[in-house]
């Protein structure tokens, strides 16, 4: 072979080459997972507990692909009886894009604080138990997203979760005596719109204020949680 055929196989190498390595970057960028901002909220519908206390753990998102998504940065103790009137902000997390078809929600019930009122009106320890009558411990509940339709979080458009935890409809009252029997059954719902008559509790620290956005930004700590965050949130 000579030396100018051997240059020319040589350049077409090097051509090939630099094409595949242009090809392999421009590949990597396409694969880069757009995210969005998701904010969860709290509320509940109307019960009899005057206290309904529990540690929540996790809220997982599940996507359609399956992949599994925490958007609960921490885990915090909840009195769910305090929302029947207020929907509280949670959380905020950046999530990925796509199609999700189920969410999820792990409760621990062995540190919890229940209370109900009896027949006189006083208010009494309930004793969280499962369907067998066993003391209730840890959890993990299935939560009804939109009547099992789902929901896509669309790139560049915030989404919201509101997370309902009907009290009446989850739990089974036995009064005795001086205490209550209370048979868990959870039920929770979730809805992707804030449009509703209650009023949004927002708790946290100040982060910062704009003047020119008419705007501030608060640290979320709900209630009442003092040394963790939950993500951060712009008020309008």
């Amino acid at each position: 072979m000579s030396i100018p055929n051997c240059v020319h196989r040589l350049r077409l190498i090097l051509l090939l080459l630099l094409a595949l390595a242009l090809s392999a970057c421009g590949s990597g960028s396409d694969d880069a997972e757009e995210t969005s901002e998701l904010t969860i909220s709290l509320t509940d519908a109307e019960g009899d507990f005057n206290q309904y206390t529990i540690d929540v753990d996790s809220i997982k998102l599940y996507k359609s692909s399956g992949a599994v998504i925490e958007t609960l940065p921490n885990k915090t103790r909840l009195d769910f009886s305090q929302y029947v009137e207020v929907t509280e902000f949670l959380s905020t997390a950046t999530v990925p894009v796509g199609s999700y078809d189920k969410a999820e929600i792990s409760l621990d019930f062995g540190n919890a604080a229940i209370t109900v009122e009896d027949a006189s009106g006083n208010s009494i320890p309930g004793l969280p138990q499962n369907q067998a009558g066993e003391p209730l411990g840890k959890i993990s509940v299935e939560i009804i997203v939109n009547a099992h339709s789902g929901f896509v979080i669309k790139p560049g458009q915030p989404a919201a979760l509101v997370l309902d935890f009907d009290l009446e409809a989850s739990n089974e009252v036995e009064i005795t005596g001086a205490s209550a029997k209370v048979t868990v059954n959870p039920i929770l719902l979730a809805n992707t719109s804030l449009e509703d008559e209650k009023t949004r509790r927002l708790r946290g620290l100040l982060a910062g204020v704009s003047l020119d956005r008419e705007s501030f930004e608060i640290r979320i700590r709900p209630f009442r949680v003092r040394d963790r965050d939950f993500g951060k949130i712009t008020v309008s």
